[in-house]
């Protein structure tokens, strides 16, 4: 970081991390759970401002010696490597294949691992992570696994 340009789009990139986690969390979270991209925000916003104050007059585009520390470039850094995971994600649903390693020892768990292998299951984002759910594949273990009930 070495001009006000370096700074504004430090105070871009935080507010956009700060952005996301806000539209992942749950309706129950609570600010608390924000506060190191609050904090983030805040001192890239705090850069900006003293540049604004002791140098009004610095073109954007124009070094400003001694406004930045090397911990400001090394935030604006990991910020944006937040972003690249964050634009990286997948946005629907994917198609997962299981893979599982047959015993081949004529056991009922050999038999659910041939079972299994090959099955493909539909993993919907859900935040950070995604999400399949397995009521269908629990019925389907049930029903070819699992003794009948008299």
């Amino acid at each position: 970081m070495k001009n006000p340009t370096d700074a504004l789009e430090a105070v871009a990139d935080a507010a956009a991390v700060l952005t996301y986690a806000v539209s992942v969390l749950p309706p129950s979270a609570t600010i608390g759970m924000l506060a190191a991209q609050l904090d983030r925000l805040s001192r890239a916003v705090a850069r900006a401002q003293v540049i604004a104050t002791v140098d009004p007059e610095a073109m954007l585009d124009e070094p400003v010696p001694g406004c930045f520390a090397p911990e400001d470039a090394t935030e604006h850094a990991d910020d944006l490597a937040t972003l690249e995971a964050i634009a990286a994600m997948p946005t629907g649903p994917v198609m997962v294949a299981v893979r599982v390693r047959p015993l081949d020892d004529d056991s009922i768990e050999d038999a659910l691992r041939w079972w299994l292998n090959g099955q493909h299951f539909v993993a919907a984002p859900a935040g950070e992570r995604y999400e399949i759910d397995g009521n269908r594949l629990a019925s389907a273990i049930a029903e070819r696994f699992l003794p009948v009930e008299l």
